[in-house]
């Protein structure tokens, strides 16, 4: 038994450092064909996966460098002492060739520069982490590497060095041009603001800045330049009035106008400007349009590796070297090449195969959660794994995965809603107290009663076959703001709260409870109908209205909604969530869309991003830009049940 130990500890000291290299490559192959699939709508559970690979990736490469200099720093010692090392001199030279590529490995790949925004403020970190891994690499390669070795080989070595060292440094660069300072930094070039530079300056910039961003000050105002402030949150109302006082304002790109000018499929073109908004902050677009970035990736990286594996493949390796790491060096080599040079095409391939498979894009998507279908979820007996992936941090819906067809119903007509008229105002529909009243509170504590009051609306008259388009969307829309209050509460609106939702679901679980025990389902319309009979009985009766004072509320809404006919209760649902999503989707700050791209998108910034091109204020632009004293304010009818967003015209005025 002892032997048996003894044999498997030489064994790993023997391969450990080829298994951690060749993880090392694995994972960037990994990485390269699922990198770009975070442009699309997947599973949470791959998306775990490749963050889980995105950190292991560096983690690896690290140690296997550490592992190296190690190995290498007691093979030295013991030559010192006079012992003997089996991976000292010629026969651990092929190890040292490993470090540069490892210094690959380090440089990630172009389509996962940053997992979460937040590792853009980090370039500092990644800096010294370039300039530490460095220093050991070529340490280890100045102090281990003899004499008396192929010169051949050496050259090798070095040409891959400079390819280490040069793709390991586009990463700091790249973080530190995605930072939301630097995208802020597009309203002085459109401005034309920015500071005259001398002739090294000029040739500097010209090298290492995007071609297109070197256009943008003789292009003006462009739709890519209107997403970078979005991004950033900067006020483009602000940038519009400097440039209309200047005299200089841009009237010839006029991109997102003409689009957004088309009634029908307009919101296709948002997947363009979503997906760019997305390569600007996690991927290396910021720097892969610069002249710099594509003399060296197009022209020098092919060639250095080119010459790196001519020169090792004849080079004198015959009994010199171990036959398994002569193997194992062809591999990486070649492998590492072949990553870098048909990098481009493999991401090529990867977004043909998403658009075959019709996957959809960043945000088109929309998520979908019920307060009342998870109440009776929850009555279910949970098994022991459910409640492991609840405690730690998989909410309900983390494995998910189906996809409807409500994102081109839903986004198509609130494109066309939005075109028809550049003022949206809601249907007057009487003098409803109970509406006006949930209308003219909290916007949270709204959201919450018009969402319980629609599903017992569509529960109690069930919408006729076929339904409605409107009736399909405004069911839709209030599934997802629900989904937005109890998982989003931040891009709801700033300071909504989350504990709104679950005490109102804890209300309706003791409700249910009382009518049926703990396994009531949903099986039939004659069991919905009892189940509504159910919730106002025991929310308006009795004791109800203060030991359920969120259900009691939204009942009585939902009993005044009631009494209106069939159209006119659907127009004003309709009117009041479509008002309720915009609000929410202009009143939330650019840099919460923005994180939220690198999670998979939230349907919210779909709309937000059209809303802002159309020329809606945003939250910036409202703190930015005052209302004018004298502005006029659309005066509605007393009675007029409209969503807090249709208040005050100044609330939605467009240019």
């Amino acid at each position: 038994m002892m032997i048996d130990v003894w044999s498997a500890v030489r064994w790993w000291d023997e391969w450990q450092l080829r298994i951690l290299v060749l993880g090392s490559l694995g994972l960037q192959w990994f990485l390269l064909v699922a990198a770009p699939m975070r442009k699309y709508t997947i599973p949470r559970l791959l998306r775990t996966c490749i963050w889980l690979a995105y950190v292991s990736s560096d983690a690896l490469a690290i140690y296997a460098l550490a592992t190296l200099f190690n190995r290498h720093a007691k093979a030295r010692s013991g030559a010192s002492c006079g012992g003997t090392n089996a991976n000292g001199g010629q026969a651990g030279v092929l190890e040292i060739l490993w470090a540069p590529v490892l210094l690959i490995h380090l440089g990630g790949q172009r389509e996962l520069t940053a997992y979460n925004i937040e590792d853009n403020e980090l370039w500092t970190r990644h800096a010294v982490t370039l300039v530490s891994q460095v220093a050991v690499a070529v340490y280890a390669f100045y102090k281990s590497w003899p004499n008396s070795t192929d010169k051949r080989l050496w050259v090798s070595a070095i040409l891959m060095f400079v390819i280490g060292v040069l793709s390991f440094s586009e990463k700091p660069w790249a973080f530190k041009r995605a930072r939301i300072q630097k995208l802020a930094a597009v309203s002085s070039l459109v401005q034309g603001t920015t500071r005259h530079d001398g002739k090294w300056e000029k040739a500097y910039r010209f090298c290492f800045t995007d071609l297109e961003e070197q256009s943008a000050r003789k292009r003006g105002l462009t739709t890519r330049n209107r997403v970078h402030m979005l991004l950033s949150d900067m006020s483009l109302f602000a940038a519009v009035s400097e440039l209309k006082r200047r005299g200089v304002l841009d009237s010839v790109d006029q991109e997102g106008t003409a689009i957004l000018s088309r009634a029908i499929g307009a919101e296709r073109f948002s997947k363009r400007w979503l997906q760019n908004a997305f390569g600007l902050i996690y991927t290396r677009a910021k720097v892969t349009w610069t002249p710099a970035y594509l003399a060296y990736h197009l022209l020098l990286v092919p060639a250095l590796h080119v010459a790196s594996i001519t020169l090792f493949a004849v080079s004198h390796k015959r009994g010199r070297y171990n036959a398994t790491d002569v193997k194992i060096t062809y591999i990486l080599l070649c492998f590492t090449a072949v990553l870098d040079i048909s990098a481009f095409f493999f991401r090529g391939l990867i977004h043909l195969v998403m658009f075959v498979a019709k996957v959809p894009s960043l945000c088109e998507w929309i998520a979908q959660y019920n307060l009342i279908d998870a109440a009776l979820r929850r009555l279910q007996p949970t098994g022991w794994l459910i409640k492991c992936a609840t405690r730690i941090g998989c909410y309900e819906g983390y494995f998910d995965t189906k996809h409807d067809k409500l994102y081109s119903k839903v986004a198509g007509y609130l494109v066309f809603d939005l075109l028809r008229s550049d003022q949206i105002e809601a249907t007057t529909c009487g003098e409803g107290t109970e509406v006006r009243s949930t209308l003219l509170g909290s916007f949270d504590r709204s959201v919450l009663f018009w969402h319980i009051a629609t599903d017992l609306c569509f529960t109690y008259k069930p919408p006729t076959f076929p339904a409605h388009p409107r009736e399909v969307i405004t069911e839709a829309i209030s599934n997802y703001m629900a989904h937005l209050l109890n998982f989003r509460p931040d891009m709801l609106l700033t300071g909504s709260r989350q504990h709104l939702f679950a005490e109102a679901m804890q209300q309706v679980e003791a409700i249910l409870k009382l009518r049926a025990g703990r396994h009531f389902k949903r099986p039939s319309i004659q069991d919905d109908m009892a189940m509504v009979d159910t919730i106002f009985m025991r929310s308006t009766s009795g004791p109800g209205p203060n030991e359920y004072p969120l259900v009691h509320e939204a009942c009585r809404l939902t009993q005044e909604l009631l009494l209106l006919d069939d159209e006119t209760r659907c127009e004003l649902m309709y009117h009041v969530w479509v008002g309720m999503l915009f609000y929410s989707a202009a009143m939330c700050r650019g840099y919460l869309h923005a994180k939220s791209l690198g999670e998979g998108g939230e349907f919210l910034t779909f709309v937000w991003l059209l809303l802002s091109i159309k020329g809606t204020k945003t939250l910036s632009d409202k703190l930015q830009m005052p209302d004018q004293p004298n502005a006029p304010v659309q005066q509605h009818a007393q009675g007029s049940q409209q969503g807090k967003v249709f208040q005050k015209q100044e609330d939605w005025e467009l240019i």
